[in-house]
């Protein structure tokens, strides 16, 4: 499996979270930022004339300086492997992979293989979804992660005391990279799936883990709210501060009220609860 490297050469001072925003609609299965570059990894088959002309589009709006060259999938592990680094959310929780030690300072540590999958921790919409869920009560709670990228939310959620957990993505290396984290993490309670969200058996959660991003979450409020109970809770990111109003009006067209909002660099997350 091959894999296209972009990479755009910016500015100091320019804001990197709106190329992301972007480009989050596209296929990409990770973001490197640098001083002055944004390195973005899609795999070959996924780069369309679509992603082209959106790049074409950036390129010009920003006067940037893009290049794009292959790269071999164990080159990327191997670079990715050594770049990683544990993330820590207060005392709460710690992700790290297993080459690092131990982290005794945090409530809950969970171990992860730094692949390509999504949700290690390093991204502002991953750090906020696990520093929200220490202020939601997961206690026997029927949970599904939906877009679970390395698996971390629905492993915290099993930490957190989760009786019933769906876990889903539809990225296959997300799947496979979900399924070894939980191994690694001695977590055999959680249900996971390949697929969109209509491939998960339909039971009806207490909390939906949603940190996808703006146009997915938009497009399946509704059968979000649909496998909701009255009274659980959305826990949502993956869109910026002007993407509120569309998230939250779609939302409460399906009977989902704001309930806390948090704020990471351009990103925010949302707490919404079913009426």
């Amino acid at each position: 499996m091959n894999y296209l490297k972009i990479s755009f050469q910016v500015p100091v001072s320019f804001d990197q979270e709106l190329l992301i925003a972007h480009l989050a609609s596209f296929a990409f299965n990770g973001f490197e930022q640098e001083t002055n570059r944004l390195t973005a990894y899609i795999e070959q088959k996924e780069f369309d004339d679509t992603l082209q002309k959106c790049i074409d589009s950036l390129q010009a709006r920003y006067q940037l300086i893009v290049e794009q060259s292959l790269i071999a999938n164990q080159n990327w592990n191997a670079q990715w492997e050594s770049d990683y680094k544990p993330v820590i959310v207060d005392q709460f929780c710690a992700v790290r992979a297993s080459f690092h030690a131990a982290i005794t300072s945090v409530q809950y540590e969970i171990v992860v293989t730094p692949k390509m999958s999504f949700g290690t921790g390093h991204h502002a919409t991953t750090y906020m979804m696990m520093k929200k869920m220490q202020d939601i009560d997961f206690n026997n709670k029927a949970v599904l992660d939906y877009g679970c990228g390395t698996g971390v939310l629905a492993i915290l959620a099993q930490r957190l005391g989760a009786s019933h957990l769906q876990a889903v993505d539809i990225d296959t290396w997300a799947y496979e990279n979900t399924l070894e984290n939980l191994s690694i993490n001695a977590v055999e309670s959680v249900q996971t799936y390949c697929g969109t969200l209509q491939e998960v058996p339909f039971r009806k959660v207490a909390i939906l883990l949603a940190n996808i991003n703006r146009n997915v979450i938009l497009d399946t409020m509704s059968s979000m709210s649909e496998r909701l109970k009255d009274g659980g809770s959305l826990l949502c990111s993956g869109f910026l501060e002007e993407d509120i109003p569309k998230v939250s009006a779609q939302a409460a067209v399906h009977g989902l009220q704001l309930e806390d909002s948090m704020q990471r660099q351009q990103w925010r997350c949302l707490l919404f609860s079913k009426r």
